[in-house]
């Protein structure tokens, strides 16, 4: 069993962040607000969320360009434009969706441990370039085309938090293919439509 870290385990913070939670829509702000020293971590598993959940998957895909960036960049915490952060969403969702979804973090949580040599700064950066093609590829209007990347999103915030190198690989290795899956899905697309207007 992974060891446990001293400010809890990934899912226990999910469930104490939903139970602070108002009743009413909430904003970015608030989440920024509410998150512990590992925000960027955090803050990317439940952007990730987001992004998978219907309605909401718009606002939070938006959102996750920033922090990828600021990683990208090497900043200290995440933060986002004032036009992104007070955007209010209905966090009913989100909470109706952890309980979908905390079975499967705490099964990857129970085979997850600390396992990198990695420098944190470089991790971050290489974390943050991923993220925000993850990001990019899941704003593409096609059906469903955000679901894969909220997934991927999800386990590399999992293995950030857990510092798991080896999930992480994994993790990255599945966002290579799902960028690729769009890259290929977008050459056909366009190649079948210069086709249709005989060009």
């Amino acid at each position: 069993m992974a060891p446990k870290s001293s400010l809890g385990s990934t899912s226990q913070l999910i469930e104490e962040l939903v139970a602070k939670a108002p009743d009413g829509p909430v904003d970015l702000e608030w989440l920024l607000r509410n998150l512990d020293r590992r925000s960027f971590g955090l803050l990317l598993l439940l952007l990730g969320l987001l992004v998978i959940i219907p309605g909401v998957a718009t606002i939070a895909t938006l959102a996750l360009l920033f922090p990828a960036v600021e990683m990208m960049l090497g900043r200290s915490a995440p933060a986002f434009p004032r036009f992104v952060s007070k955007r209010q969403f209905d966090f009913k969702r989100f909470k109706r969706f952890t309980v979908f979804v905390r079975p499967m973090l705490e099964a990857i949580e129970r085979i997850s441990r600390p396992r990198w040599d990695a420098r944190r700064d470089v991790i971050d950066r290489l974390v943050g370039l991923v993220v925000f093609l993850l990001a990019f590829s899941a704003g593409w209007p096609l059906p469903l085309v955000n679901v894969i990347p909220g997934i991927v999103v999800v386990l590399i915030a999992i293995a950030y938090l857990q510092e798991d190198g080896l999930l992480l690989t994994v993790a990255m290795a599945a966002a290579l293919i799902s960028l690729l899956g769009l890259g290929w899905t977008l050459w056909a697309s366009a190649d079948a439509v210069m086709k249709w207007m005989g060009l």
